[in-house]
């Protein structure tokens, strides 16, 4: 599925904006993480030279912990402070861990350790272990604070910042698609004067397009000059061609039909058929070489227009006849293509039915998912035999239908051109023959293959 340069760049730019967040979100939490645990250590350390100041050691070696040098919040059951001192021959344990422990391992002197612990009520602990010695005694003191309040200021800072992360990812899409807005406006003009261009209401496409493009839209502007003109050169030449050819032909038959030939009937039977059927397939491929098809961005053609002056060169045509040639064209219904094809096509379907009706043909031109012109007739039609010779595949039209097939051959073309098709039968509410062309909805948007 193809998507828009415009979708793509968002979807871009999204995904490198979330990445960028969470990115800045993770670094972000983890330098907050690292300044607070180093200010708790700090304040640990602080607390942890104040606790050695407050020991003394008696002359037998005795070890005492002064209580009027212990800061009060270690007094109070589950305050959040905690520390254990360790000594020879006791160990000084804070009230505030009322009966419960720090796990706390004794460590020799200098060696200082900075880890993880749980502590009473399951709290989450940063606990400080340093070994001392003093007067001779090795002693550890451990030191801890409860971390609930720095998880908690953690927890807000995430919440906040990815609010604020959210507005700003939100302000700057936003902007984004302003900026592209703005930015691919010039390319929305191009993309409506291609569909201007195939609806046939411009001849090229405007230049104001960015420099990336630009040198793109001149090569499509130019190409569409030379086909126009490799068109118009070719039906020119196929015009001259087929004058040149139908001159010669003339001469051809002219003398085929000399007394002195026509007075050997065999001679100038062999001589008259070839010439016929020369002439009639010289002029079946010279009107299809001179169909444009889809190759070219079509015109929109009037619809009802185009058919009141093929209907009325019929009425002059089979004058003797005086069919009745009705026309209901639905007021929706578009031909985007070449008009010389559309005025083809309905000739060539108008004059098989004109040709064969008894007095009345009818023209239908309907839209809906597709362009469907139908004309039918009230002559005698043809057998469902006839009909599948004529739609069976590299039957040649002209061949099983005489005097009729040419027209009808070229109406297949035209209507293959444009990436449609052209059903024969027997129509239901004439009795006659109906011929049917159905054609993509956009018309004349479609190459030939």
């Amino acid at each position: 599925m193809t998507r828009s340069l415009r979708a793509r760049l968002s979807a871009a730019l999204i995904a490198s904006l979330l990445a960028l967040l969470v990115l800045q979100w993770l670094a972000a939490d983890l330098v907050l993480r690292s300044i607070t645990e180093e200010q708790v250590a700090s304040g640990l350390e602080q607390n942890t030279q104040t606790l050695l100041a407050a020991l003394t050691v008696a002359a037998d070696g005795a070890v005492t912990l002064e209580p009027r040098y212990v800061a009060p919040i270690y007094l109070r059951p589950f305050s959040g402070q905690y520390y254990v001192v360790l000594t020879p021959h006791r160990s000084f344990v804070s009230r505030s861990l009322w009966d419960g422990d720090l796990p706390v391992e004794r460590v020799g002197l200098g060696v200082k350790r900075l880890v993880y612990v749980t502590g009473p009520q399951r709290s989450r602990l940063l606990m400080r272990v340093a070994g001392f010695e003093k007067m001779g005694q090795p002693i550890t003191i451990a030191v801890a604070e409860d971390l609930a309040a720095f998880d908690r200021s953690v927890r807000n800072f995430r919440i906040g910042y990815a609010l604020v992360s959210a507005v700003a990812a939100a302000a700057i899409v936003l902007a984004h698609a302003w900026i592209l807005r703005r930015g691919l406006a010039s390319l929305a003009r191009v993309r409506a004067d291609m569909q201007r261009l195939e609806r046939g209401e411009i001849e090229s496409v405007g230049t104001d397009a960015p420099a990336e493009i630009a040198p793109l839209v001149s090569e499509l502007n130019r190409l569409l000059v030379v086909l126009r003109q490799r068109v118009r050169r070719s039906r020119d030449a196929l015009g001259n061609l087929a004058h040149a050819l139908k001159t010669q032909l003339a001469l051809l038959v002219q003398a085929s039909e000399d007394p002195v030939i026509e007075a050997h009937p065999e001679l100038h039977w062999r001589l008259a058929e070839p010439l016929m059927r020369i002439q009639l397939l010289t002029d079946r491929e010279l009107r299809r070489a001179r169909l444009a098809g889809g190759a070219l961005p079509g015109q929109q053609v009037d619809i009802a227009a185009e058919l009141e002056r093929v209907a009325s060169a019929m009425r002059a045509i089979y004058a003797g006849k005086a069919p009745r040639i009705g026309i209901d064209v639905a007021q929706d219904a578009t031909f985007y293509g070449d008009p010389e094809d559309f005025v083809e096509l309905a000739g060539n379907l108008l004059e098989n039915a004109a040709k064969f009706c008894r007095s009345r043909v009818d023209v239908t031109v309907r839209m809906g998912g597709a362009l469907v012109l139908a004309v039918e007739d009230d002559g005698p039609g043809c057998g469902a035999e006839e009909v599948h010779s004529l739609t069976g595949r590299g039957v040649r039209a002209d061949e099983s239908i005489p005097g009729a097939g040419l027209g009808l051959a070229i109406a297949r073309d035209i209507a293959e051109g444009y990436g449609g098709v052209l059903r024969l039968g027997g129509s239901e509410r004439l009795g006659g023959f109906l011929a049917e062309v159905t054609l993509p909805a956009a018309t004349g948007r479609t190459s030939p293959a």
